[in-house]
Protein backbone atom coordinates (compact mmCIF):
# COMPACT_ATOMS: atom_id res chain seq x y z
CA UNK A 1 0.00 0.00 0.00
CA UNK A 2 1.67 3.48 -0.60
CA UNK A 3 2.18 5.67 2.03
CA UNK A 4 2.99 9.18 0.57
CA UNK A 5 0.51 10.49 2.82
CA UNK A 6 1.80 9.94 6.16
CA UNK A 7 4.95 12.42 5.97
CA UNK A 8 3.12 15.08 5.73
CA UNK A 9 -0.06 13.83 7.70
CA UNK A 10 2.03 12.89 10.57
CA UNK A 11 3.99 16.18 10.85
CA UNK A 12 0.71 18.16 10.63
CA UNK A 13 -0.39 16.48 13.95
CA UNK A 14 2.61 16.13 15.92
CA UNK A 15 2.86 20.29 14.87
CA UNK A 16 -0.96 20.45 16.46
CA UNK A 17 0.51 20.19 20.16
CA UNK A 18 3.55 22.58 19.38
CA UNK A 19 1.95 24.77 21.72
CA UNK A 20 3.12 22.47 24.66
CA UNK A 21 4.53 23.42 28.06
CA UNK A 22 8.58 22.27 26.88
CA UNK A 23 9.18 21.80 23.02
CA UNK A 24 10.38 18.14 22.74
CA UNK A 25 11.39 16.24 19.97
CA UNK A 26 10.24 12.63 18.79
CA UNK A 27 9.71 10.39 16.23
CA UNK A 28 8.06 7.28 14.72
CA UNK A 29 8.37 4.69 12.04
CA UNK A 30 5.36 5.09 9.63
CA UNK A 31 6.20 2.03 7.83
CA UNK A 32 6.64 0.14 11.11
CA UNK A 33 3.57 1.32 12.43
CA UNK A 34 1.74 -0.03 9.13
CA UNK A 35 3.14 -3.23 8.99
CA UNK A 36 1.68 -4.05 12.86
CA UNK A 37 -1.34 -2.27 12.60
CA UNK A 38 -4.07 -4.65 12.23
CA UNK A 39 -6.65 -2.45 10.91
CA UNK A 40 -3.76 -1.67 8.06
CA UNK A 41 -3.66 -5.75 7.35
CA UNK A 42 -7.15 -5.72 7.22
CA UNK A 43 -6.76 -2.85 3.90
CA UNK A 44 -3.88 -4.53 2.66
CA UNK A 45 -5.51 -7.97 2.49
CA UNK A 46 -9.03 -6.43 0.83
CA UNK A 47 -6.69 -4.32 -1.38
CA UNK A 48 -4.73 -8.05 -2.58
CA UNK A 49 -8.35 -9.10 -3.23
CA UNK A 50 -8.98 -6.56 -5.18
CA UNK A 51 -5.89 -6.60 -7.38
CA UNK A 52 -6.24 -10.20 -7.93
CA UNK A 53 -9.66 -9.27 -9.65
CA UNK A 54 -8.19 -6.55 -11.47
CA UNK A 55 -5.47 -8.71 -12.36
CA UNK A 56 -7.58 -12.08 -13.65
CA UNK A 57 -10.15 -9.50 -15.88
CA UNK A 58 -7.12 -7.79 -17.75
CA UNK A 59 -5.70 -11.96 -18.08
CA UNK A 60 -9.11 -12.48 -19.80
CA UNK A 61 -8.64 -9.56 -21.85
CA UNK A 62 -5.31 -10.06 -22.88
CA UNK A 63 -6.04 -13.90 -23.79
CA UNK A 64 -9.01 -13.20 -25.96
CA UNK A 65 -6.79 -10.60 -27.83
CA UNK A 66 -4.21 -13.67 -28.16
CA UNK A 67 -6.00 -15.49 -29.34
CA UNK A 68 -7.89 -13.44 -31.78
CA UNK A 69 -4.60 -12.67 -33.22
CA UNK A 70 -3.59 -15.99 -33.36
CA UNK A 71 -6.50 -16.81 -35.41
CA UNK A 72 -6.08 -13.84 -37.91
CA UNK A 73 -2.49 -14.94 -38.27
CA UNK A 74 -3.73 -18.69 -39.01
CA UNK A 75 -6.19 -17.69 -41.22
CA UNK A 76 -4.44 -14.66 -43.32
CA UNK A 77 -3.37 -16.58 -46.28
CA UNK A 78 -7.24 -18.26 -46.91
CA UNK A 79 -9.05 -15.01 -45.86
CA UNK A 80 -10.32 -12.90 -48.27
CA UNK A 81 -9.33 -8.97 -48.20
CA UNK A 82 -12.84 -8.45 -46.96
CA UNK A 83 -12.25 -11.66 -44.66
CA UNK A 84 -8.93 -9.78 -43.03
CA UNK A 85 -10.34 -6.43 -43.12
CA UNK A 86 -13.29 -8.23 -40.31
CA UNK A 87 -10.79 -10.10 -39.24
CA UNK A 88 -8.16 -7.69 -38.08
CA UNK A 89 -11.07 -4.99 -36.85
CA UNK A 90 -11.85 -7.67 -34.58
CA UNK A 91 -8.04 -8.39 -33.33
CA UNK A 92 -7.86 -4.47 -32.97
CA UNK A 93 -11.05 -4.19 -31.19
CA UNK A 94 -10.34 -6.85 -28.33
CA UNK A 95 -6.59 -4.98 -28.23
CA UNK A 96 -8.69 -1.54 -27.10
CA UNK A 97 -10.39 -3.35 -24.98
CA UNK A 98 -7.56 -4.56 -23.47
CA UNK A 99 -5.19 -1.60 -23.38
CA UNK A 100 -8.51 0.78 -22.14
CA UNK A 101 -8.91 -1.83 -18.98
CA UNK A 102 -5.25 -2.05 -18.17
CA UNK A 103 -4.97 1.90 -18.09
CA UNK A 104 -8.63 2.53 -16.30
CA UNK A 105 -7.22 0.51 -13.91
CA UNK A 106 -3.23 0.88 -13.54
CA UNK A 107 -2.73 4.46 -14.55
CA UNK A 108 -2.16 7.01 -11.82
CA UNK A 109 -5.86 7.65 -10.43
CA UNK A 110 -7.04 4.61 -11.50
CA UNK A 111 -9.23 2.04 -9.64
CA UNK A 112 -6.52 0.56 -7.98
CA UNK A 113 -5.26 4.15 -6.87
CA UNK A 114 -8.91 4.84 -6.19
CA UNK A 115 -9.54 1.88 -3.66
CA UNK A 116 -6.08 2.10 -1.97
CA UNK A 117 -7.04 6.06 -1.27
CA UNK A 118 -10.45 4.86 -0.07
CA UNK A 119 -8.82 2.13 2.53
CA UNK A 120 -5.88 4.53 3.42
CA UNK A 121 -8.05 7.32 4.19
CA UNK A 122 -9.78 6.45 7.64
CA UNK A 123 -6.37 5.02 8.57
CA UNK A 124 -4.70 8.16 8.65
CA UNK A 125 -7.47 9.81 10.72
CA UNK A 126 -6.78 6.85 13.10
CA UNK A 127 -3.04 7.41 12.77
CA UNK A 128 -2.99 10.98 13.18
CA UNK A 129 -5.17 11.17 15.98
CA UNK A 130 -2.59 8.17 18.26
CA UNK A 131 -0.04 10.33 17.22
CA UNK A 132 -1.42 13.65 18.22
CA UNK A 133 -2.71 11.45 21.66
CA UNK A 134 0.37 10.44 22.39
CA UNK A 135 2.59 13.40 21.70
CA UNK A 136 0.52 15.35 24.06
CA UNK A 137 0.45 13.14 26.64
CA UNK A 138 4.38 12.63 26.33
CA UNK A 139 4.50 16.19 25.73
CA UNK A 140 6.22 16.30 22.69
CA UNK A 141 5.76 19.24 20.46
CA UNK A 142 7.05 17.76 17.32
CA UNK A 143 6.88 14.46 16.18
CA UNK A 144 8.85 13.14 12.45
CA UNK A 145 8.72 10.43 10.87
CA UNK A 146 11.82 8.24 10.73
CA UNK A 147 11.03 6.32 7.88
CA UNK A 148 10.97 9.74 5.48
CA UNK A 149 13.77 11.25 7.33
CA UNK A 150 17.30 10.00 8.13
CA UNK A 151 18.14 9.68 11.87
CA UNK A 152 21.61 9.09 12.73
CA UNK A 153 21.22 9.32 16.68
CA UNK A 154 18.34 9.78 19.17
CA UNK A 155 18.31 9.56 22.61
CA UNK A 156 16.00 6.62 24.28
CA UNK A 157 12.65 7.90 24.66
CA UNK A 158 12.12 9.15 21.67
CA UNK A 159 10.49 7.17 19.48
CA UNK A 160 6.82 7.29 19.95
CA UNK A 161 6.25 3.91 17.73
CA UNK A 162 5.58 0.99 19.74
CA UNK A 163 3.17 3.37 21.93
CA UNK A 164 1.24 4.32 18.40
CA UNK A 165 1.07 0.84 17.54
CA UNK A 166 -0.18 -0.15 21.17
CA UNK A 167 -2.93 2.47 21.00
CA UNK A 168 -4.14 1.45 17.73
CA UNK A 169 -4.19 -2.39 18.01
CA UNK A 170 -6.35 -1.30 21.44
CA UNK A 171 -9.30 -2.49 19.77
CA UNK A 172 -8.24 -5.59 18.43
CA UNK A 173 -7.12 -6.82 21.77
CA UNK A 174 -9.15 -10.34 22.31
CA UNK A 175 -11.78 -9.99 24.98
CA UNK A 176 -12.93 -12.92 26.95
CA UNK A 177 -11.20 -14.43 30.45
CA UNK A 178 -7.35 -13.12 31.22
CA UNK A 179 -5.41 -16.06 32.24
CA UNK A 180 -2.71 -13.46 33.61
CA UNK A 181 -2.93 -9.54 34.51
CA UNK A 182 -0.42 -7.73 32.45
CA UNK A 183 2.85 -6.52 34.68
CA UNK A 184 3.37 -2.90 33.87
CA UNK A 185 7.13 -2.30 33.60
CA UNK A 186 9.24 1.30 33.92
CA UNK A 187 13.04 1.26 32.90
CA UNK A 188 14.87 4.31 34.48
CA UNK A 189 17.59 5.66 33.63
CA UNK A 190 21.03 4.13 33.63
CA UNK A 191 24.27 5.95 35.57
CA UNK A 192 27.14 6.65 33.55
CA UNK A 193 29.84 6.67 36.73
CA UNK A 194 32.91 8.10 34.31
CA UNK A 195 33.79 10.10 31.65
CA UNK A 196 34.20 7.60 28.97
CA UNK A 197 30.70 5.72 29.64
CA UNK A 198 28.89 9.45 29.39
CA UNK A 199 30.73 10.25 26.44
CA UNK A 200 30.24 6.95 24.49
CA UNK A 201 26.53 7.11 25.53
CA UNK A 202 26.81 3.67 27.35
CA UNK A 203 24.00 4.46 29.75
CA UNK A 204 21.64 5.69 27.42
CA UNK A 205 22.41 2.28 25.14
CA UNK A 206 21.97 -0.11 27.88
CA UNK A 207 18.93 1.74 28.57
CA UNK A 208 17.30 0.98 25.71
CA UNK A 209 18.28 -2.88 25.23
CA UNK A 210 16.90 -2.77 28.56
CA UNK A 211 13.25 -1.32 27.75
CA UNK A 212 13.22 -3.17 24.08
CA UNK A 213 14.13 -6.81 25.83
CA UNK A 214 11.62 -5.79 28.52
CA UNK A 215 8.93 -4.79 26.22
CA UNK A 216 9.05 -8.23 24.11
CA UNK A 217 8.22 -10.56 26.91
CA UNK A 218 4.38 -11.53 26.91
CA UNK A 219 2.55 -10.07 29.75
CA UNK A 220 3.95 -7.18 29.39
CA UNK A 221 3.23 -3.45 29.70
CA UNK A 222 5.38 -0.70 29.50
CA UNK A 223 5.79 3.05 30.68
CA UNK A 224 6.94 5.51 28.49
CA UNK A 225 10.69 6.80 29.16
CA UNK A 226 9.99 10.09 28.88
CA UNK A 227 6.79 9.79 31.46
CA UNK A 228 9.75 8.45 34.08
CA UNK A 229 11.78 11.20 33.32
CA UNK A 230 9.12 13.87 33.60
CA UNK A 231 8.91 12.44 37.14
CA UNK A 232 12.40 12.33 37.65
CA UNK A 233 13.16 16.03 37.00
CA UNK A 234 9.84 16.87 38.97
CA UNK A 235 11.48 15.76 42.25
CA UNK A 236 14.80 17.32 41.25
CA UNK A 237 16.34 13.39 41.06
CA UNK A 238 17.37 13.29 37.67
CA UNK A 239 21.15 13.48 36.47
CA UNK A 240 22.63 11.79 39.03
CA UNK A 241 22.58 7.65 40.37
CA UNK A 242 19.48 6.41 41.61
CA UNK A 243 18.93 4.38 44.78
CA UNK A 244 16.01 1.98 45.26
CA UNK A 245 14.93 4.75 47.75
CA UNK A 246 14.63 6.92 45.05
CA UNK A 247 13.34 4.72 42.61
CA UNK A 248 10.50 3.17 44.33
CA UNK A 249 7.96 6.65 45.25
CA UNK A 250 8.73 7.22 41.68
CA UNK A 251 7.08 3.99 40.23
CA UNK A 252 4.30 4.15 42.52
CA UNK A 253 3.34 7.54 41.14
CA UNK A 254 3.66 5.92 37.55
CA UNK A 255 1.55 3.01 38.81
CA UNK A 256 3.91 0.23 37.26
CA UNK A 257 4.34 -3.33 38.96
CA UNK A 258 8.44 -3.73 38.42
CA UNK A 259 10.98 -0.85 37.53
CA UNK A 260 14.75 -1.55 36.61
CA UNK A 261 17.82 1.30 37.83
CA UNK A 262 21.29 0.81 37.50
CA UNK A 263 24.83 2.09 36.55
CA UNK A 264 27.53 1.82 33.89
CA UNK A 265 31.53 2.19 33.53
CA UNK A 266 33.56 2.11 30.88
CA UNK A 267 37.43 1.56 31.11
CA UNK A 268 38.92 1.49 27.36
CA UNK A 269 36.75 -1.32 25.32
CA UNK A 270 35.35 -2.99 28.56
CA UNK A 271 32.17 -2.17 29.47
CA UNK A 272 30.44 -3.32 33.43
CA UNK A 273 27.31 -2.74 34.41
CA UNK A 274 24.98 -3.23 37.47
CA UNK A 275 21.18 -3.59 37.14
CA UNK A 276 18.29 -3.87 39.87
CA UNK A 277 14.66 -5.11 39.73
CA UNK A 278 12.44 -3.67 42.06
CA UNK A 279 8.77 -4.90 42.80
CA UNK A 280 6.94 -1.65 43.53
CA UNK A 281 3.54 -3.65 45.09
CA UNK A 282 6.07 -4.68 47.68
CA UNK A 283 7.62 -1.69 47.88
CA UNK A 284 11.42 -4.12 47.74
CA UNK A 285 14.50 -4.47 45.84
CA UNK A 286 14.01 -7.66 44.38
CA UNK A 287 18.04 -8.39 43.02
CA UNK A 288 21.05 -6.74 41.39
CA UNK A 289 22.75 -8.14 38.96
CA UNK A 290 25.93 -7.18 37.39
CA UNK A 291 27.82 -7.84 33.51
CA UNK A 292 30.34 -7.08 31.46
CA UNK A 293 31.38 -6.86 27.80
CA UNK A 294 34.75 -7.29 26.61
CA UNK A 295 33.75 -4.55 23.78
CA UNK A 296 30.62 -2.71 22.84
CA UNK A 297 29.83 -5.50 20.35
CA UNK A 298 29.01 -7.51 22.88
CA UNK A 299 26.69 -5.35 25.41
CA UNK A 300 23.59 -5.87 23.98
CA UNK A 301 23.70 -9.53 24.59
CA UNK A 302 25.28 -9.47 28.49
CA UNK A 303 22.58 -7.12 28.44
CA UNK A 304 19.83 -9.43 27.20
CA UNK A 305 21.23 -12.57 29.74
CA UNK A 306 21.51 -10.03 32.88
CA UNK A 307 17.86 -8.93 31.69
CA UNK A 308 16.37 -12.78 31.74
CA UNK A 309 17.57 -13.23 35.16
CA UNK A 310 16.03 -10.05 36.62
CA UNK A 311 13.14 -10.59 34.83
CA UNK A 312 12.79 -14.28 36.81
CA UNK A 313 13.20 -13.04 39.64
CA UNK A 314 10.34 -11.59 39.88
CA UNK A 315 8.04 -14.30 38.06
CA UNK A 316 5.36 -16.34 39.65
CA UNK A 317 7.09 -19.77 40.35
Amino acid sequence: MKLYWLAAGLLAAALAVAGAREYKLGYIDSEEIISEYEEAKEARDELDEEVARYRAEAESLRAEYTVSLEEYESQELTLSEEGKRAKMAEVEQRKRRYDSYVDQVYREGGKIDQKNRELIAPLVEKINEAVGKLAAAEGFALVIDASKSEIVFAEAGLDLTRLVIEELNREYTPVGPVVEDKKVHAVFPVFATNDEARQDRIDLKIRQFVYDLVRDQPRVEMTANQKVNEQLQARGIDGRQLESGDVLPVAAVLDVDHAIFGSCSKQDRRISFSLTIVDVRLNSEVKTETGDASREEDLQEQVARVVQMLLASVQKP
